[in-house]
């Protein structure tokens, strides 16, 4: 997707010429000759950076910039204008303007620092989006001795530095997991980065993790760092790590013995400290086997196996971690609800959980915004006796295909056949999930 620049400034031929100069760096523009119609767009469009004359027809610029942080203190303003002053300038930036330009604006240095300034604002956005962490105590939930052994394993790897390896079904937890070892561990004052591998194309994932250089492809119209940058010092998860083309496997692996890297079309080398933690919901040994997996990058994230049971296999952690997930709802929504009925418990209990712990805590939101009573009723969870005879029994055996079309038939069919409920529960796209019911033929009923 293209950032989006707001081009804000009351001269109609100053608008023109930006916006096509913007658009043909490869920017999507939008531009406003008042401050009332640039807050509209800015509120409807939601652009990356505003390009912002100090002079408006219905109020000043400085008044402007203002209004638009108390709404979304991450927006990057460029602040233009023809009356440029050192003091203007320093103001402007005080007031949190990330840069200053004068009129006539120079056309190599806009883009120069458009570029510059897109970059700052995702490296922060990503930055502190990431730094929210929760209480590593939000996740010591369930007394099975499965759980208990779980928690005393990710005490014993937040103490050591070494790669981890976590295994488990869609849904189980696993970035949880992956980010209470790091919020336990000494990096937790650094970066948790964490990325699915399945949502790349192989390009798209080396640009993510490598970063470029200007000019490194066409696009690349500025530098950007990537995510082995941004989690230097902290801990690189990587999800669905199966996922990841061979080739990727084998630089990832030279990164993590060699601890350096360089950005795509860069030649300075950079060295990085990182932990990376990986995860899965494939049996990686079958995928060794089939060739698809590399065997040295196997063994090499397999030093420390995390393997997470499903839902379904914890009967007695049940009704503790839908507790707690309710509470924990309840208190974000601002709603009073005790618990859930008897019958509910037992709708819960009998609910084989096909989503594992993301489906129950959706579930659970879900009837939290529908109830309108002291308690939760079986109907506003969804869990009806229709839907759950119609469940496809778990099969724990077969080819990892098998398994993969037993799982997906059987998420369908709890969810109704309801594609958006079935992909949020499986963890993947709409287009993804129709792609899987075309190459499974997959029955689903209307």
């Amino acid at each position: 997707m293209k950032d989006k620049v707001l081009i804000v400034d009351d001269e109609e031929s100053i608008r023109f010429g930006l916006t096509r100069l913007i658009e043909q760096a490869g920017y999507t523009s939008l531009a406003a000759g008042t401050a009332a119609e640039a807050f509209r767009i800015f509120s409807a469009e939601n652009p990356s950076v505003i390009l912002l004359d100090m002079r408006l027809p219905d109020m000043t610029g400085m008044e402007f910039m203002k209004k638009l942080k108390e709404t979304d203190s991450y927006i990057s303003i460029i602040i233009m204008t023809a009356y440029g002053t050192i003091e203007t300038a320093v103001n402007a930036l005080k007031a949190g303007a990330e840069n200053f330009l004068t009129k006539p604006i120079d056309p190599d240095n806009l883009l120069v620092l458009l570029s510059k300034t897109l970059e700052i604002s995702e490296n922060k956005r990503r930055s502190d989006y990431l730094k929210i962490q929760q209480k590593p105590a939000d996740f010591y939930i369930g007394t099975s001795d499965k759980l208990r052994k779980i928690h005393e394993l990710i005490q014993l790897l937040a103490k050591n530095d070494t790669t981890v390896l976590i295994l488990g079904e869609t849904g189980t937890g696993k970035g949880l997991y992956a980010r209470l070892i790091h919020n336990l561990s000494a990096r937790a004052g650094y970066n948790f980065v964490e990325i699915n591998c399945a949502g790349f194309s192989r390009e798209l994932l080396e640009s993510e993790l490598f970063g470029y250089d200007k000019g490194a492809f066409t696009g690349a119209v500025g530098n950007k760092p990537g995510l082995f940058e941004l989690a230097n010092g902290g801990t690189l998860f990587l999800d669905e790590i199966g996922e990841m083309e061979f080739n990727v496997q084998s630089k990832l692996l030279k990164v993590i013995e060699d601890k350096k890297f360089r950005r795509l079309g860069g030649l300075q080398e950079k060295v990085v400290d990182l932990r990376i933690i990986a995860a899965s919901n494939r049996n990686l040994e079958k995928e060794v086997k089939n060739k698809s997996f590399r065997e040295d990058l196997f063994y090499r994230l397999n030093v420390m196996p995390i393997v997470v049971p499903a839902l379904r296999d914890l009967k007695e952690d049940i009704l503790p971690l839908s507790e707690y997930f309710l509470n924990s709802i309840c208190q974000k929504q601002g709603k009073r609800i005790t618990g859930f009925s008897d019958s509910a418990r037992n709708a819960i209990l009998n609910y084989s959980w096909p989503g594992n712990i993301r489906e129950m805590c959706n579930l659970i939101e879900r009837s939290v915004i529908l109830c309108d009573r002291p308690v939760i009723e079986p109907v506003d969870l969804g869990l009806t006796p229709s839907v759950r005879s119609r469940e496809v029994p778990h099969v724990p055996l077969g080819s990892l295909e098998e398994l993969e079309r037993e799982h997906i038939q059987k998420v369908l069919q709890a969810s109704g056949n309801n594609l958006s409920r079935a992909a949020d529960i499986l963890g993947i796209t709409r287009s993804t999930l129709y792609s899987k019911i075309k190459k499974y033929n997959l029955e689903v009923l209307n």
